[in-house]
């Protein structure tokens, strides 16, 4: 990684005594999330994918994640809108060690846990960025690759990040998005138990999230100019039910998990996640 290449991907950002470029001072609407993610941050871990497998299917995200970079050119640029602990990358020097990831986060503290999992990678062929995907510090049309997993849901106005994303992303770049899916049968058995199925809005005051609707999807369309195709994942992972089957690194289940993931309509009744999938060509 070239020197002159780090300078001009960060022209406008700082790097903090952490190893961390960039610091947020306005968090906008989204400050309530940043509270609340950072008191999820502040705890202690002793295993991490542990913890991740109870909230996420690591083999279906494993392989989306190999999915995602064979539509990366060599010596790609990604970046990974609100990546968190960035454990989708920890195989990156196996499985792709010519592309650059750059990872944001809103929460500061995330991004120091993603350096314990991360560790060498840091700053070698991942870089940690503080910062708010409504107003990100990059130049325009600099990255071949935007991806984001459940985090972009949680921000309220959708329009404002996405204009954003458009901005920065190159022409022919991909941009993915994984949210949380609107599960018809899903919510037909929330509803019969008498328990609440969030779709849009804020949550317990704690934090806003929106499930992917129609009103997203032609967001997409109206910016990028090309309706997004769509995908279903996570159909047997069902952590709302109190059943994270299928979420550790080598379970079978979760393997199997990872083969259904498609655009077949009938897993858009009971599958836990959504994805929308882009090209930039205008």
């Amino acid at each position: 990684m070239s020197i002159n290449f780090i300078n001009s991907v960060f022209a406008n950002l700082k790097k903090g005594s952490d190893n961390i470029w960039g610091e947020v001072s306005n968090y906008g609407e989204q400050k309530l999330e940043q509270e609340t993610r950072l008191a999820v941050a502040n705890q202690t871990y002793s295993n991490y994918l542990s913890e991740i497998a109870l909230h996420h299917s690591i083999p279906v995200m494993d392989g989306e994640i190999k999915k995602f970079l064979n539509n990366i050119p060599k010596g790609g640029l990604i970046l990974d809108i609100g990546g968190c602990w960035g454990w989708h990358w920890r195989n990156i020097n196996e499985t792709r060690p010519d592309v650059t990831v750059v990872i944001l986060d809103l929460v500061r503290e995330n991004l120091l846990h993603a350096k314990l999992i991360l560790k060498d990678k840091i700053n070698n062929n991942i870089f940690l960025v503080h910062g708010n995907a409504c107003m990100m510090e990059f130049d325009d049309e600099i990255f071949d690759g935007i991806w984001s997993v459940q985090a972009t849901q949680h921000i309220p106005n959708f329009e404002i990040c996405c204009k954003e994303i458009y901005r920065i992303l190159k022409h022919k770049g991909i941009y993915w998005d994984y949210g949380l899916n609107n599960a018809s049968f899903v919510r037909f058995i929330f509803w019969f138990f008498n328990k609440n199925y969030h779709l849009d809005g804020f949550m317990n005051g704690k934090f806003f999230l929106r499930r992917v609707n129609y009103n997203l999807i032609n967001t997409f369309a109206d910016i990028f100019k090309v309706q997004p195709s769509i995908r279903y994942s996570e159909i047997f992972f069902t952590p709302d039910f109190k059943l994270p089957i299928g979420g550790k690194v080598n379970s079978v289940i979760g393997k199997l998990d990872a083969l259904l993931t498609s655009e077949h309509l009938f897993f858009k009744l009971i599958a836990r996640q959504c994805s929308l999938h882009v090209q930039k060509t205008k």
